[in-house]
């Protein structure tokens, strides 16, 4: 899931999965999210980072 209540946004009351990366003519080898998490705990975004790594383009 990649949304959470937060300060910002007290909903959803369900986590949504509503955020996406899509690519087209690259060679991605990783992907995942990132909580919005402070180190404390505290909420710092309604919605989660996704991280991807591109290797390369396609043919």
């Amino acid at each position: 899931m990649t949304t959470r209540a937060s300060r910002v946004s007290r909903t959803p009351k369900r986590a949504y999965k509503l955020d996406w990366f899509l690519t087209r003519g690259v060679d991605v080898t990783e992907s995942r999210v990132v909580p919005a998490l402070a180190p404390d705990g505290e909420i710092l975004s309604d919605h989660e980072m996704i991280v991807l790594t591109v290797l390369g383009l396609t043919r």
